[in-house]
């Protein structure tokens, strides 16, 4: 039997980043004169420093070269097409995880999220064009109606199973589970386990990441309740009564370390190793106790974008030439 490796498990042949700096996007930040619109009107929680935004975020890409492999800019990509100029207006096209799903099972496919904030519409297709242009297919498109975020699905893999965490609630829609039952099961994963997360959890792996095969490093307080869904069923479940059975160490985080210092949101680069902000020492001294290789990288300014390294990365499984 073919060895089925999760998102933690398997290194990626690349990751997909972007430089908003270099894009010209933070030159949005002119135009919102008062700092409490800034969440409102770009999605950032405090105004960055440009300068030293770029810095942070060129350090990110530096430790993914020295330790995770090859890192592949967006504008290197499809820098020559006329529609990346859209990029040059939206800074929260850095979180490239969000707009597209890759699976370490199947490195050839890929599926385009549907991201629910007005500003954020076009990335999607932006990242769909990257694919492509490395030799990846799309497989299937969510209808219209449907909303769901790459930084609410993580491939996960137990027993030899497929499966998919999935997040939902302020930004997925729960009409994604149902969409993924009939159009991803059982093709693309054998299973899906759906996440109920709390109001105020923006995207699943802010909240819950599964960085080895025996740890997991989450808020619990921000999964509501668990399903198991099969391709024509569903069950009800107790995730950590799961999760231990599995015997899987879980590292309990605070909301206040979750949310502003992203604590979970760690980038997994196979082999027990993740990068991470150097935000929340306590949980990196955890990770470290439980054999795990950690990178922390600056983050003071990339944090005012409310997202973490796991999200700036969309990682590539495909070999490429």
């Amino acid at each position: 039997m073919e060895t089925v490796l999760g998102e933690y498990q398997c290194r990626p042949q690349a990751f997909i980043v972007h430089d908003p700096v270099a894009a010209g996007a933070f030159h949005a930040f002119d135009h919102v004169s008062d700092d409490s619109r800034l969440e409102r009107d770009l999605l950032f929680r405090a105004r960055p420093d440009a300068a030293r935004y770029a810095a942070e975020h060129a350090t990110l890409v530096r430790t993914i070269a020295a330790h995770g492999g090859r890192a592949l800019y967006l504008h290197e990509l499809v820098g020559d097409d006329p529609s990346f100029e859209l990029t040059g207006t939206n800074p929260n096209q850095v979180f490239t995880r969000d707009s597209l799903i890759t699976l370490p099972w199947s490195p050839e496919i890929f599926f385009r999220a549907r991201l629910r904030p007005d500003q954020r519409h076009h990335e999607a297709n932006i990242m769909k064009m990257a694919a492509e242009r490395l030799g990846l297919r799309e497989v299937m498109r969510l209808p219209p109606d449907i909303f769901l975020e790459g930084g609410d699905i993580i491939p996960f893999a137990y027993n030899g199973r497929r499966s998919l965490l999935v997040g939902w609630g302020t930004r997925s829609t729960p009409e994604a589970i149902d969409f993924l039952q009939q159009e991803c099961l059982p093709h693309h994963a054998d299973e899906i386990i759906a996440l109920h997360l709390a109001p105020w959890r923006m995207n699943l792996d802010g909240g819950f990441v599964p960085v080895a095969n025996d740890v997991i490093v989450s808020d619990m307080s921000s999964i509501l309740g668990a399903e198991l869904v099969e391709p024509h069923a569903r069950l009800t479940i107790d995730l950590w009564d799961m999760l231990r059975g599995l015997g899987i160490r879980l590292i309990d985080t605070t909301p206040e370390e979750s949310v502003y210092a992203q604590s979970c949101n760690c980038l997994c680069l196979g082999d027990r190793s993740i990068i991470c902000y150097d935000l929340c020492p306590r949980v990196t001294g955890l990770l470290g106790q439980s054999g795990i290789d950690v990178y922390p990288v600056r983050a003071a300014e990339l944090i005012k974008g409310r997202g973490g390294p796991r999200c700036m990365t969309r990682p590539i499984y495909l070999p490429l030439s």
